[in-house]
């Protein structure tokens, strides 16, 4: 019987989370600088000592990454940002509970000279409570069609100056490049640290009031220079406290209290209150606080409690949908299920081409997915015939080829929109072959950001050059391609 780690024992794929993703980019970017050879070793020795088979992608990259951390016994960078990230948000939580605390003590101020004004409450702990939840909702419906919008957002720019904080410039580049593959886990992540803000603030107003009503004696009334007359309030209060009023209705306003607390600012008295007495029954004067105390907990907390739990699951939802599909993912696959993985050009320039700061190196191409046929592209009349051409991808990818095979970057711009007339609304993998001394322009770059801009954001785009040229021209394309930032990019040769 073959043995099983410890950490592979306890593997969950449902357990993958932050800490784990980012463990996986890690160990992404420090293969990037070993052998291949040594990485060949080092996967088919993992693979060999699991007992069952994984067959998805995730459930493989997840048994993977266990496995290659399984030596390690301090914390992985991935756990130590996850705590990180943890104590942030009992940082957040503290923070925004002192600062509903300091709200209410503020609303709730009584100094016997005027009572506390319902309407301020209810606009303070209610009313802008909800402007602030449709907004929040608002924006995050809108950052689902439009990923940058986050980015906007201080919080984000913080993100970034701490991802290059902790992995140095010069990978930096290539994780905010891979960044875009997570842009729904990271949504759900602001999402809710924002709702765990909220939650504290009306944690820390709830306790204040509590705390207030309990040790102190506080006195209410109603005012406003609107024309609300004592019956048109109570049936608006009534409203209010419609989630309640059946099980409990001490905490609704009755036309009597809300009778006797109006209030005139200017005469410093209770409309109704006898000649000489500041109210008709000093006990009135703090009957609206059962009513109030409701309205913070179903209309502050609640709602917020709600956001937290939906977060975590759109959370997990998005953790548990990752793609798993770009070249760096299909490499390794590749590496844990074929029993040899081998070169197909000895000086594959994407693996050794010196890239500028911050730039992610190139994913190598990897077998495709037989049953989709792939459009074929000729960039600039590559010099080789459509049937070698077929014939090679079929070869080296087991991948069929769509006829006819188009031509791009020539003169004849036409060529260039039929291609992409014929990739819209399609998902197939395009494999575009040039010559290496052919050097890329902004002709191509404009070519391959419409290709992406027209089509799914996941469409593999395979970029091959043809077996001459020099290994200077090769390490031209490798630059210029990682320049792109397009973790669905790779790049070898044919």
């Amino acid at each position: 019987m073959a043995l099983v780690t410890a950490p592979e024992r306890h593997f969950s794929p449902g357990r993958f989370g932050l800490a784990e993703l980012i463990d996986f980019e890690v160990q992404l970017a420090s293969d990037r600088d070993r052998p291949l050879e040594e990485l060949i070793a080092r996967d088919r020795a993992i693979a060999l000592r699991w007992q069952d088979e994984p067959k998805s992608a995730p459930e493989l990259v997840f048994r993977w990454l266990a496995s290659v951390q399984q030596e390690g016994a301090a914390p992985t960078l991935g756990e130590r940002i996850a705590r990180a990230h943890a104590l942030a948000n009992w940082a957040v939580f503290a923070s925004f509970a002192l600062l509903g605390a300091a709200v209410a003590l503020a609303v709730l101020q009584f100094t016997g000279d005027h009572p506390i004004n319902v309407l301020v409450v209810l606009g303070v702990f209610v009313f802008l409570q909800w402007i602030n939840l449709a907004g929040t909702i608002v924006a995050f419906a809108w950052s689902r069609f439009s990923p940058g919008f986050l980015g906007h957002f201080p919080l984000s720019a913080f993100i970034r100056r701490l991802i290059v904080r902790l992995v140095g410039a010069e990978d930096a580049g290539r994780f905010l490049a891979r960044r875009s593959l997570y842009a729904g886990v990271e949504r759900w992540i602001l999402f809710r640290a924002l709702q765990v803000g909220a939650v504290a603030f009306n944690v820390g107003a709830i306790a204040t009031f509590v705390a207030a009503v309990s040790f102190t004696d506080l006195a209410f009334a109603w005012s406003t220079t609107l024309q609300i007359g004592a019956e048109g309030l109570q049936r608006f209060c009534e409203s209010l406290s419609a989630p309640w009023r059946g099980w409990l209705p001490d905490a609704v306003p009755t036309l009597d209290l809300v009778h006797a607390t109006q209030y005139y600012r200017l005469d410093a008295a209770y409309v109704n209150a006898p000649p000489g007495a500041r109210v008709q029954d000093a006990a009135i004067a703090g009957g609206w606080w059962p009513f109030l105390l409701m309205c913070l907990l179903v209309y502050g907390l609640l709602p917020r409690l709600l956001l937290v739990l939906w977060s975590l699951v759109g959370l997990r939802r998005a953790l548990s949908g990752l793609p798993f599909d770009t070249p760096a993912e299909a490499e390794v696959i590749a590496r844990l299920t074929h029993p040899r993985v081998r070169r197909v050009h000895e000086d594959d320039p994407g693996n050794t081409a010196p890239l500028g700061e911050g730039h992610q190196p190139l994913g190598r191409p990897q077998q495709l997915d037989s049953d989709r046929p792939v459009i074929a592209v000729l960039w600039r009349e590559a010099d080789i015939s459509p049937e070698a051409f077929s014939a090679r991808l079929r070869e080296r990818f087991g991948v069929v080829v769509e006829a006819p095979i188009a031509s791009a970057g020539g003169h004849d711009h036409s060529e260039d929109e039929a291609l992409l007339r014929r990739l819209e609304g399609s998902e197939q993998p395009v494999m575009l072959l040039a010559e290496p001394w052919n050097a890329p322009d902004r002709a191509f770059e404009r070519f391959v950001r419409t290709l992406r801009a027209d089509g799914p954001p996941t469409r593999k785009i395979y970029v091959l050059l043809t077996a001459d040229g020099d290994e200077e021209q090769r390490d031209v394309w490798a630059g210029y391609l990682a320049e792109l930032a397009d973790p669905y990019i790779a790049f070898g040769a044919l």
